[in-house]
């Protein structure tokens, strides 16, 4: 756990040194350009997938433990990663990519499971009295890469990519959620909000390819989803497509460049009265 707390802090940290260098500003005489990083990475945009929980054979069977063999159609992962910057290795078509985002996690439980925990364990009980519509666990995460990625162009819009890495996150919240019908017909929904024993961070080897602003993404996580000894060892495997944003539309290059003419003043000549 303290090495998985270090890894973690060392890509926040790295993270936000390497982001102010993200902007620069260009001084030159009559004009003043403001312009960020010329190199382009591919992390800012939105991922949306699925989630399959694992065992530690990289297999979805958990024969002692039924209820961790979640119901897939209905687990997602959605990330929103806000920013991001490449150091360049060779130009824009090899560096390291950093930034931050957040990410949430839902996993969908089958058969009536409910979550529930105690100080010594996490678990899942089938309710027999009562059917429900939905019922999910909801865990929310602040995360920060740190990849390699390689480009096929120089421009963003026009190149094939790949990066690989690690991904690292802190948990900021966890929740579960039920929702049903009463038999008398009345509608119900119970939000439960706990730490249900969940590691407080995570590691996730993750990849990354695509063309331009869409892509597929896919990560499996190198420690487990709850605490040592809490439950039998779960590793999420996450797969999906992503969307990078700021490709879209526009020329990414044209963006952020600020042009001030400088204002020419004009001669007044003297008037005689």
């Amino acid at each position: 756990m303290n090495f998985l707390k270090s890894i973690n802090l060392t890509i926040t940290f790295l993270c936000f040194t390497v982001l102010i260098h993200a902007q620069t500003v260009k001084v030159d005489s009559g004009s003043v350009t403001v312009k960020p990083s010329s190199y382009e990475a591919h992390w800012a945009g939105m991922d949306v997938g699925t989630v399959i929980l694992m065992n530690n054979d990289f297999g979805t069977d958990f024969s002692n433990n039924p209820y961790w063999e979640n119901d897939i159609a209905n687990s997602t992962t959605t990330a929103i990663n806000l920013l991001e910057f490449k150091l360049p290795i060779a130009k824009q078509y090899l560096g390291l990519v950093t930034g931050l985002g957040y990410q949430n996690t839902n996993i969908s439980f089958r058969e009536n499971y409910v979550l529930n925990y105690d100080e010594s364990s996490v678990f899942a009980v089938k309710d027999p009295n009562q059917e429900y519509k939905r019922n999910w666990l909801a865990a929310h995460y602040l995360t920060a890469p740190l990849l390699l990625e390689f480009a096929s162009k120089v421009e963003g819009k026009k190149s094939f990519y790949f990066n690989a890495g690690v991904v690292g996150g802190v948990r900021i919240g966890s929740s579960t959620t039920l929702k049903g019908k009463y038999e008398n017909g009345d509608k119900f929904t119970n939000v439960r909000r706990a730490k249900y024993n969940l590691n407080p961070v995570f590691l996730d080897a993750s990849f990354r390819i695509g063309y331009g602003a869409f892509g597929l993404f896919g990560s499996y996580s190198l420690s487990t989803m709850f605490k040592a000894d809490k439950t039998v060892a779960i590793r999420p495997l996450r797969v999906g497509i992503t969307w990078n944003w700021h490709y879209s539309g526009s020329d990414k290059s044209k963006k952020g460049d600020f042009d001030f003419e400088p204002i020419e003043e004009e001669s007044v000549e003297g008037v005689d009265l």
